[in-house]
């Protein structure tokens, strides 16, 4: 930020301004401006840029494209971690998710052209998935920090408006199209991404039709090290009370990873997408439409596992004193486990894959009219959108149980560790078990919606414009969940003549032949079926392993199909099955004005009601009867907002100040009659019919200066206070088949207030003072600082303070770039500080995210006026990511993903 307040001082030519066309869905007052981060004719973008952020009324931030794919990003989430106050999770190395100004993604609202943006997440969220929407579909992305009442409620942190083209944003008739190839380094392999977009006027330009087409095959190769969790153990279970182990004396008890795993992902997807619109404008007065997005992706999924399977309920946790070692935050830096301590079969290894497929389908449409008579305008919009995530999961696990030893040993710097097993763990010596499940599970949302919305501009004095209108919108959101099993256990076998079932419907143990001859049947199996994994286990990363473990016994789909692969599709785990619609009737009324003499006040104020209903259906457990359920909710909610604007020196320096309620619903999962438990880390989670929305009053303070038509720098400071929050109970639960107790978390709205104190500072400029070419160089830069107060979830273990999810204290952007009329490139630094993920993660654990970083770079030659070849790579420094259990010291997660490389052409006819 030095370097750039330095620029802005040396202050600079002014450049010509030339106004875009005005979106095709104009917003109230305030809403249809932005300060845009642009890429393309960058130093007329900058411009713009600085003038929609001189005049806006609203706290408004934004990407925009000229040109086809000419986003500074490969996908959407990837873009927005440019903006101010804006920081992505990954998926895989790709942006997946947004928080805007901390808070956490299922908490802000993303919209299509004005309608809502669905989830695809696997078990229902309000979290909306970024990499499937291409970016070559998009005209401009918008991030709204400060509300309006004509503004869809939903966004706590924010609003996301994903705005794509036109046929009028164009006046001639064109084709455009690119070709790239997509080179990842982990996977080694080049993929294809195809686009293309066509538009045109007629009728004597009254109408216009646009049609867009996407096509990606893309490999996504990463290397993890997981664990279940860290656990404290109790020295002798058999005994009343809780003793925990503590070899290092210093009366904390220890911590000790629960089942790590090393993690080989395979993953390819092919994503395809299809927009289109239609406009009629017969004269300036009048506009209709109707369009459509639609997008399809297909994960075709293959992780390896080679799961170390630790034990539960024995003497020390089946750990060996002797040799295991306790090093910072009273944690294992190296632990053996023995097997003569560990109930019969309990200590082992698993070759596990999870196999199968991933879809994620996705609808928007809608209609709609604008219609201006005098100073009145009239809009209406109706619309539905539709959301399906399939998880269709093949699980195929081999077990060697019963092992005498297991080590593992952390100590090389706390990246993987170094594991030292007793068997072979290429072939499938040892082997004693083999199971193979499906688990299909579907999430469903749809919404439709309506809304109605008059505006008049008064002809002078106080008010600018008065606006008013009423919305309807019908979320549903279901939920089914499918479970079968095959389990073949060798190691206790008993009886009589059978070999294993195949192609059984119900969950089965299969034990009925003699031991030996079962494990044998099951070694042969593995033999004739399994491979060696072909791939060096963090291969492209020097992150611990000595060498011994980089490859192990991979079990495809030949062994899934070879055992069996049960039919699960009989009926739903019913405690996991659910429906859950939310009924909203919303009305509001909005006053712009302005006034003032020497000092130009413009604003934005008014008033939102929105009425809530919601229906939660599913079952529940009741006098040992599995029982339908139905549980209804009812809430009415006022939402003032005011947002102010003070030109102090007229076109320099201006003070913006705002202040608002919003809220944020529950995610369907959270208001869901839903039970779920999971035997390996004996935890649990329910759903909560009975949650209220999150409720929020926000202020903002920002002063901006503008030292010539291209540079600014900007200040603001920023505060939330969210009232009853949801947070994360929990609660003991006994199995009654079993006796097994389980820690079950529930989500409750808590009577604390959650306080999020905030600042950002931001800026841009062309270093256009600069003689030569170095005067076509320029930097854009930020950073927001976020501090939170009042979160009352603790870390169940410790007892430690937990921070509001999704909160980095720290994060910051750093770009420069380079344009002039042939070649253009640009290099960013994007970096976030550690952030709480969830306080009830794997193990019972929280989970946070650690501090990463990731450098990007891309460049581009315009070979004519017509095409141009360009090249970007992403994560060029090779960073590896990571979680960990409120302790750097108990890593959850450590993920490396590669490079990766994009080149092709563009051309526009």
């Amino acid at each position: 930020m030095a370097a750039l307040a330095c620029a802005l001082a040396f202050g600079g030519p002014a450049y010509a301004q030339t106004q875009p066309e005005p979106a095709a869905d104009a917003a109230a007052p305030g809403q249809d401006e932005a300060t845009e981060v642009v890429v393309t004719g960058i130093r007329q973008s900058l411009a713009d840029a600085q003038s929609v952020k001189r005049n806006s009324a609203q706290v408004v931030d934004a990407i925009s494209a000229e040109d086809l794919g000419k986003f500074p990003d490969k996908n959407i989430g990837e873009a927005l971690q440019r903006v101010t106050g804006v920081q992505i999770t990954r998926a895989a190395g790709e942006g997946q998710n947004v928080s805007i100004r901390g808070a956490d993604p299922s908490l802000n609202r993303v919209e299509i052209n004005g309608q809502t943006a669905l989830s695809t997440v696997v078990g229902s969220s309000r979290a909306v998935e970024f990499r499937d929407m291409p970016v070559e579909f998009v005209s401009r992305v918008e991030v709204v920090k400060s509300a309006t009442p004509d503004m869809v409620e939903g966004g706590l942190g924010g609003t996301v408006r994903i705005v794509t083209r036109r046929p009028f944003d164009s006046k001639k008739p064109f084709i455009a199209g690119s070709v790239q190839g997509i080179y990842g380094t982990l996977a080694g392999k080049l993929d294809p991404k195809l686009a293309i977009i066509g538009s045109t006027l007629f009728n004597n330009d009254t109408m216009g039709i646009l049609v867009s087409a996407t096509y990606e095959n893309r490999s996504l190769w990463y290397d993890q090290l997981r664990t279940t969790g860290w656990r404290q153990i109790d020295r002798d279970p058999a005994t009343a009370g809780i003793q925990l182990l503590d070899l290092n004396g210093d009366g904390s008890g220890d911590f000790y990873p629960d089942i790590p795993r090393p993690v080989i992902n395979r993953e390819s997807t092919k994503r395809g997408a299809i927009n289109g619109v239609f406009e009629w404008r017969p004269n300036s007065d009048f506009r209709a439409f109707i369009e459509g997005t639609y997008t399809k992706s297909r994960l075709t999924l293959d992780s390896q596992f080679l799961q170390l399977n630790t034990v539960q309920n024995v003497a020390n946790g089946g750990v060996d004193p002797a040799r295991t070692t306790i090093g910072s935050d009273d944690t294992a830096s190296s632990v053996t486990f023995i097997g003569s301590l560990a109930a019969p079969g309990g200590l082992g290894v698993s070759y596990r894959n999870i196999l199968g497929t991933q879809d994620r389908n996705t609808f928007n449409g809608q209609t709609g009219f604008d219609w201006t008579v005098g100073r009145l305008t009239l809009q209406a919009r109706g619309g539905y959108a539709k959301s399906r995530a399939y998880n269709n999961e093949i699980n195929a696990t081999a077990g060697a149980l019963g092992l005498s030893s297991l080590t593992i040993d952390y100590d090389n710097d706390q990246q993987a560790p170094n594991i030292t097993l007793p068997i072979d763990q290429t072939t499938s010596q040892g082997v004693n078990q083999l199971i193979v499940l499906r688990r299909p599970r579907y999430n469903d949302q749809e919404e439709w919606d309506g809304r109605l919305d008059a505006e008049f501009k008064p002809d002078g004095g106080f008010f600018t414009s008065l606006k008013a209108g009423i919305q309807k919108r019908v979320l549903t959101a279901d939920s089914r969940y499918y479970d079968k099993s095959i389990t073949l256990n060798g190691y206790n076998g008993t009886t009589v003549t059978n070999t294993y079932a195949t192609g059984v419907s119900s969950n089965v143990t299969v034990s009925t032949v003699p031991a030996a001859q079962l494990t044998q049947q099951i070694r042969d199996l593995l033999t004739a079926n399994a491979t060696l994994g072909d791939h060096d286990f963090f291969g492209n990363a020097d992150r611990g392993f000595d060498g011994g473990i980089r490859r192990w016994l991979n079990l495809g789909m030949d062994v899934a199909d070879a055992v069996g692969i049960p039919d699960p599709f009989v009926n739903p785990v019913p405690l996991d099955t659910w429906e859950v619609k939310d009924n909203n009737l919303a009305g509001y009324g909005q006053a712009a004005f302005a006034f003032g003499g020497g000092v130009r006040i413009t604003g934005v104020a008014g008033l939102r009601v929105v009425d809530t209903r919601t229906t939660s259906d599913g079952f529940q457990v009741r006098a040992g009867t599995v029982t339908p359920v139905s549980f209804e909710g009812h809430y009415t909610e006022f939402l003032p907002s005011l947002n102010l604007k003070a030109e102090l020196i007229p076109n320099k320096l201006q003070l913006r100040a705002t202040a608002t309620e919003v809220l944020a619903r529950p995610s369907p999962a959270q208001l869901a009659p839903r039970f779920a438990l999971d035997a390996v880390g004996l935890t649990g989670s329910r759903g909560n019919p009975g949650l209220e929305p999150y409720r929020a009053r926000q202020y903002d303070l920002g002063i901006e200066y503008y030292p010539n038509r291209t540079g600014y720098i900007s200040a603001a400071y920023f505060r939330k206070e969210i009232g009853s929050f949801i947070q994360n109970g929990s609660e003991a639960y006994v199995e009654p088949t079993t006796g097994v107790t389980y820690t079950v978390t529930v989500p409750v709205n808590g009577s604390s207030k959650v306080t999020i104190n905030g600042a950002e500072i931001g800026g841009q400029y062309v270093l256009d003072f600069l003689p030569g070419a170095l005067g076509n160089l320029g930097v854009i830069a930020n950073y927001t600082y976020s501090k939170d107060s009042g979160y009352a979830d603790r870390d169940v273990f410790t007892g430690s303070a937990l921070s509001f999810p999704g909160l980095s204290r720290h994060s910051y952007n750093l770009s420069g770039f380079y344009e002039d009329s042939v070649f253009n490139a640009r290099v960013s630094y994007n970096w976030r500080s550690k952030y709480l993920i969830t306080s009830r993660g794997r193990g019972n654990n929280p989970e946070f995210g650690e501090a990463f970083g990731q450098v990007d770079a891309s460049a581009g030659v315009n070979l004519n006026q017509n095409v141009s070849l360009f090249f970007e790579g992403v994560n060029l420094t090779n960073a590896v990511r990571a979680e960990n259990a409120n302790s750097i010291y108990r890593r959850t997660i450590i993920e490396t993903y590669g490079r990766r490389f994009y080149g092709g052409v563009r051309a526009r006819f």
